[in-house]
């Protein structure tokens, strides 16, 4: 693994945040989002660290030898798919379709997206921390959103 610039990671980095920019600057009249926290400092604070931390990695950490094109190839696609149905959940949310299928694909989706970028630029310490913020993730949703109750 090298330091330097990753326009793919860029590209995806901005991709996924952009629904997020732009639910916390216009919020939708129907929001179940907001307040979405987690009471346990460690989870709450665990998540937003491993957010940014996997968009330092997309951003700033290269394979050796990695050439400067964008990726190619069937994980690309994936991590490209995984932010359309995440931008197609957020779309829903913002028409006021929020069942907790949207809600939680708006969770798991973006950590499938970086796993598969990862993948496709095969830096895998992205997906390892991807995996962990998954989990800190959920455990925030599953606190503000329960299952089956």
């Amino acid at each position: 693994m090298l330091i330097g610039f990753s326009l793919y990671g860029l590209i995806i980095a901005v991709l996924q945040a952009l629904p997020n920019i732009i639910w916390a600057l216009f919020p939708p009249s129907v929001n179940s989002l907001d307040g979405n926290a987690s009471s346990v400092l460690v989870i709450e604070y665990g998540e937003h660290i491993l957010g940014v931390a996997i968009v330092i990695m997309l951003l700033f950490l290269l394979r050796c030898g990695q050439d400067k094109t964008l990726p190619k190839g069937m994980t690309a696609i994936a991590a490209y798919a995984a932010i359309g149905l995440y931008w197609i959940c957020w779309i829903l949310y913002f028409y006021a379709v929020q069942p907790l299928p949207i809600i939680y694909a708006m969770v798991v989706l973006p950590p499938i997206a970086f796993f598969f970028a990862e993948a496709a630029k095969r830096v895998y310490p992205i997906s390892e921390v991807s995996a962990v913020f998954l989990v800190f993730h959920l455990l925030v949703t599953l606190e503000n959103f329960p299952v089956g109750v």
